[in-house]
């Protein structure tokens, strides 16, 4: 698996970094939402409002994640530097749209392999490729930082929570109150 790097007080490296923490801290607000459904609520959508599954929603959260992820760990780690993210590959109709329990193993995987970031591998330089047009197929490959994309796929995550909780909603299924808010909404509402 991963060699998960700890501080002197045992604290896995990853949860001392503020990105990956908040990472970490999206990843386990979805374990937490998909703890608290039945299989069968997973595979629910609510339309016209939310035409996705919640399973659909997580899916597309993880796909995300897992190009960051493959980009880095199947290409890059050799060289401590990840090669191409594909934010255009897509596994649509993948078993972690019906498979409650699925999503809930990636979640974790991918939790696991957060801990196991260092500083050092959060300044990489990386390339990313991700379509750009909505009328025609057009891709665009850009410079950024690993840290800068774990940022972007965590923000995004939080999208898709907040849809997924209409959706939790209209089940009358209660959830955190603070799933499916960016970070910036819930300092605001802090400093309230």
């Amino acid at each position: 698996m991963f060699a998960t790097p700890k501080n002197h007080q045992g604290v896995p490296v990853g949860r001392e970094l503020p990105v990956l923490q908040g990472c970490i801290e999206a990843l386990e607000q979805g374990h937490e939402c998909l703890s608290s459904l039945t299989d069968d609520q997973y595979l629910w959508s609510a339309p016209p409002h939310v035409t996705s599954t919640i399973g659909e929603h997580f899916r597309h959260l993880l796909d995300l994640f897992h190009a960051v992820y493959n980009a880095y760990h199947l290409h890059g780690q050799s060289q401590n530097a990840p090669e191409m993210i594909d934010y255009d590959y897509r596994r649509r109709g993948h078993s972690v749209e019906t498979s409650r329990q699925r999503g809930l193993s990636e979640i974790e995987h991918l939790i696991h392999w957060l801990e196991s970031v260092s500083q050092k591998q959060l300044k990489a330089t990386v390339t990313l490729s991700t379509e750009v047009s909505l009328t025609h197929k057009q891709s665009q490959q850009m410079q950024s930082t690993l840290e800068r994309e774990l940022t972007f796929v965590a923000l995004h995550a939080n999208h898709h929570f907040a849809m997924t909780k209409v959706t939790i909603s209209l089940l009358d299924i209660k959830v955190n109150d603070d799933f499916g808010l960016a970070p910036a909404t819930l300092s605001y509402m802090r400093g309230q």
